[in-house]
């Protein structure tokens, strides 16, 4: 519908309705041509200004204590015009609300269906297609951590030779930040998705434009991150974080599920470990739990290095002091810690010392 028209037939019954008398008639036309304005997409901004503008010509001639009640009759012919809109707006709220429940029962018995599926292949699958679907995205990796390292395990419209491993700490990443941070990291322009990945084409060789990265952090572990991928930028509006974060969690925790029955995280057990693999593990151990190669940090009555410095006097610090213990353990390169006391600061104390067992094997 173009503007003319849009003006042409609103003036035109709106002054039957003010001057000729018809007043049912003359509603039912405005009710019947809202209809025809909302399927041509006609904004309701559009009708106000055109209602504003008939207004002021049509009591161009009118004596001026006249006006008053022209214009307050003017009101019931735009209340009457507009009632399909509001109609229409109500409608499409309570679809929206019914869709994100539909769409939160979903995400729930799905968490309860992964938890229950001891195959990562096929798990890494469903979780690629929900987020996919959940965060309206054309690619995504899904990168597991281990030893301070995400690998890309799982990929959709990304070329393999595009997706790298990411060494925690050595360069500034989308899904290293989301971890870092504990939340859900974006790249809303090339400029940045071209500082924070190394992924230049996706789908049919486009060249993607916008990015998010989401952490997977589970119940006891940091288990990852996931990077999806847009054609255009800008296209992240009206990005449900609370609900992709509640599936990353759930995913996250089907992950940690496999690796309990695989035995990946039980690092007491080291028949299962190849010697380069143990050789590596304390090397990354030392440097946590000792601070081997680190500087360490004064207390009023020594220097502490490493968690096990840090252990000492563990109990002497405040909720407050979180802050310096997240920098702190960065610092001795335990991003998997630092991501975890940022998603459950109140479990600091017990995190660190989890932290300390799991590895102090690969150290003493």
């Amino acid at each position: 519908m173009t503007p003319e028209k849009l003006e042409e037939t609103y003036t035109e019954l709106l002054s039957k309705y003010l001057f000729e008398g018809d007043d049912e008639t003359a509603l039912y036309n405005a009710y019947e041509f809202s209809r025809e304005c909302i399927n041509e997409k006609v904004g309701l901004e559009e009708i106000t200004a055109v209602h504003t503008d008939a207004i002021g010509r049509l009591t161009e001639n009118v004596p001026l204590p006249e006006i008053p009640l022209i214009v307050s009759k003017s009101s019931v012919f735009f209340l009457e015009f507009i009632m399909n809109y509001s109609l229409l707006y109500r409608e499409y709220f309570d679809r929206w609300e019914q869709m994100e429940k539909e769409l939160q029962d979903t995400i729930r018995e799905t968490g309860e269906a992964l938890t229950a599926c001891l195959n990562l292949e096929k798990t890494l699958e469903i979780i690629s297609s929900l987020i996919r679907k959940a965060a309206r995205s054309e690619a995504i990796i899904i990168y597991l951590l281990k030893d301070s390292r995400l690998s890309p395990v799982h990929r959709e419209n990304v070329a393999e030779e595009a997706a790298h491993p990411i060494d925690l700490g050595a360069r500034n990443t989308l899904a290293e930040n989301s971890l870092r941070d504990a939340e859900i990291k974006i790249a809303i322009t090339p400029d940045d998705l071209s500082e924070l990945t190394s992924v230049s084409t996706i789908k049919n060789g486009r060249t993607p434009s916008s990015a998010i990265g989401i952490p997977l952090i589970g119940e006891n572990s940091v288990v990852g991150a996931i990077e999806c991928y847009y054609e255009t930028p800008y296209a992240l509006s009206g990005l449900n974080r609370e609900m992709l974060l509640e599936l990353s969690r759930r995913a996250a925790r089907s992950i940690e599920t496999i690796d309990q029955f695989r035995n990946f995280k039980n690092l007491r057990d080291l028949d299962w470990i190849k010697k380069e693999e143990a050789v590596h593990r304390c090397k990354i151990a030392r440097k946590i739990i000792l601070g081997e190669g680190k500087e360490g940090y004064l207390t009023p009555n020594k220097v502490c290095k490493g968690l096990h410095g840090l252990l000492e006097h563990l109990d002497e610090i405040d909720k407050e002091e979180i802050g310096w213990i997240i920098e702190w353990v960065e610092y001795l390169g335990d991003f998997e810690l630092a991501a975890r006391i940022r998603a459950e600061p109140e479990r600091f104390k017990e995190l660190v010392r989890e932290r300390y067992n799991e590895l102090k094997d690969f150290v003493f």
